[in-house]
């Protein structure tokens, strides 16, 4: 309730629209903003979703600014990071079930209706520069906006990195690993290459003579 209070206008507070779960809040010196009318527990962050993952709820650190367009859900076991530089804004109907990882130093949206599955991890900064040196040394500029387009499912294990931009209406597959804009149509699957390979035939495991003898 104090978070209410603390962070939101008089007005919006009293309705108390952001309900946390066991929240860990490292730094909450940045703004938080609710763009439309407010109701009870409307934001629900750290709510434990999924049984298999650490009941730890929420860690927010927030030097930014954070922007709710409505209504969102972020399950347990997850945290928010946010630089002095940092603007996070989520859509309307904005769900991310466990495990979800946000580094936000420059600038990252989600449109509206977004689902993100497990352990998903979306970062906009490299944390660190790199040099060229065909160009004498010129660092180069080690952030780029992330944009998630509206309905579009984030399943779980990605990793989205800086400069990413994703298409409306989109499906990005388990474990894919994004360093760039998605250029494809919306209503697309997005995935790595990934192939199966068969080494060998006849071959099997037997668990009660696996051990290996060593001469």
């Amino acid at each position: 309730m104090l978070f209410n209070f603390r962070h939101l206008s008089f007005h919006q507070a009293c309705h108390l629209p952001v309900l946390l779960y066991k929240a860990d809040l490292r730094n909450t010196s940045g703004k938080f903003k609710i763009t439309v009318p407010v109701r009870f527990g409307m934001i629900r962050l750290g709510v434990e979703s999924v049984s298999i993952f650490p009941n730890t709820g929420i860690m927010i650190e927030n030097r930014g600014t954070i922007v709710f367009n409505g209504k969102a859900y972020i399950g347990n076991n997850s945290a928010i990071s946010l630089g002095k530089t940092g603007i996070l804004e989520f859509g309307d109907n904005f769900s991310a079930t466990t495990g979800l990882k946000l580094a936000c130093y420059h600038s990252i949206s989600f449109d509206r209706n977004v689902l993100v599955g497990w352990n998903a991890q979306i970062v906009d900064t490299d944390f660190h520069a790199l040099k060229n040196v065909k160009s004498g040394g010129v660092k180069n500029k080690g952030y780029g906006p992330v944009r998630i387009g509206h309905d579009v499912w984030i399943a779980n294990g990605c990793k989205i990195y800086k400069n990413v931009s994703i298409p409306d209406s989109c499906v990005v597959g388990a474990d894919t690993i994004l360093h760039k804009a998605v250029e494809c149509p919306p209503n697309s699957v997005i995935t790595n290459k990934i192939e199966t390979s068969i080494r060998t035939t006849g071959i099997f495991h037997d668990r009660n003579d696996d051990r290996i003898e060593y001469k």
